[in-house]
């Protein structure tokens, strides 16, 4: 079983800074909630490839590695085009991952 740390709580810090916070409280494991610099509430995911570059950079130094994402989309919503946008982000989420 992986136990991860949801860094919500430490969200000021840049995402490529948190698998250092990650590693120092004691985990191995993150799991990446919603971030506005990154997998943002409800929008299109804001990740270009240098980003990820940095990111999994950082991860390998920190010896962490990510355990989940947890996108949050309107996938159930009653209006179809925040529907259509939800899968839209979703599929992206998932290339990302």
């Amino acid at each position: 079983m992986k136990i991860a740390l949801d860094p919500f709580m430490h969200r000021h810090l840049s995402l490529e800074a948190l698998p250092s916070k990650v590693a120092e409280l004691g985990y191995e494991w993150i799991e990446l909630s919603p971030r506005g610099d990154f997998l943002e509430w409800f929008k299109a995911p804001r990740v270009f490839p240098d980003r990820i570059k940095s990111f999994r950079k950082a991860l390998s130094d920190a010896g962490v590695g990510v355990a989940t994402l947890l996108p949050m989309y309107r996938w159930a919503s009653n209006d179809e085009e925040e529907r259509r946008a939800a899968v839209k982000h979703w599929k992206r989420a998932i290339e990302i991952a």
